[in-house]
């Protein structure tokens, strides 16, 4: 009788075992793992921003016929960028190329002592266009951030002239000493992106840089008059946005 009992006590247990079990609440599902951005792809951007720069001219003449003089001057700057970066974990590593121009070249110009060192009523102008910049850049990622250095090769065209502080008639048809260069140089800074919207092909992200650019180059005006001759070169500083169109990594062609 007993054994009788104990069958019916297990039979009863194993028949309302899934019954409870099935009327138990489902645990939820553990959460998906957090898909972070990724920064790497091929990019193409615009930029627009400000620049300051001093441009000298240097007198080789031995025994200093001639002071050498500088103008400073300040210019909005526009131009574009483009680069290709690679991300593993947090750390971003690329290289970029940009391209820039001034608003009005540029250009600055400074009165001159008159004799014996210049002619009487003259100035002194200076130009710098096509400031171009290539180098690496190395930068750390939280999600749609990105921080980033950046520094290498700089190069820009330098001109130099004189004016007429009495008429302002400047260039060709008041000199013949006018010098133009290519000047090379280096350049370092840094700054952010920060991705704004992620498309089916392509991302976009806004961001903020800053550059310390250093130019310089002989020969830019030489004549048979050597106390004449001149060389150029250039420094400066500048702040410009960003607008960056990034592909998402680069087999984005054939998906």
């Amino acid at each position: 009788m007993k054994k009788f009992l104990l069958g019916s006590v297990a039979l009863v247990a194993m028949m309302a075992g899934p019954a409870m079990a099935a009327d138990m609440p489902l645990r939820a599902p553990p959460p998906p793992p957090v898909a972070y951005y990724d920064w790497t792809g091929a990019y193409i951007g615009f930029n627009v921003g400000e620049v300051w720069n001093d441009t000298t001219r240097h007198f080789p003449t031995p025994g200093g016929v001639n002071p050498d003089f500088t103008t400073n001057n300040t210019d909005g700057i526009y131009g574009f960028h483009a680069g290709a970066q690679w991300q593993w974990g947090g750390w971003v590593l690329g290289a970029e190329a940009a391209l820039s121009g001034c608003f009005r070249e540029c250009r600055e110009a400074i009165a001159l002592p008159g004799p014996p060192f210049f002619n009487p009523n003259n100035a002194g102008e200076h130009k710098m266009t096509n400031l171009f910049t290539v180098g690496p850049r190395l930068g750390y990622a939280w999600d749609r951030l990105l921080i980033f250095a950046t520094g290498g090769y700089a190069s820009a065209d330098l001109k130099g002239t004189y004016c007429s502080t009495v008429t302002g008639i400047c260039g060709p048809t008041f000199t013949n000493q006018n010098g133009a260069t290519r000047a090379n140089g280096w350049y370092a800074g840094g700054g952010f992106d920060y991705l704004i919207h992620q498309g089916a092909l392509v991302d976009v992200a806004l961001g903020l840089e800053y550059q310390h650019f250093d130019v310089s180059a002989n020969n830019a005006f030489r004549s048979n008059v050597i106390a004449n001759d001149y060389d150029l070169e250039a420094k400066g500083d500048l702040v410009r946005a960003r607008l960056t169109i990034k592909t998402k990594g680069y087999g984005f062609w054939y998906q």
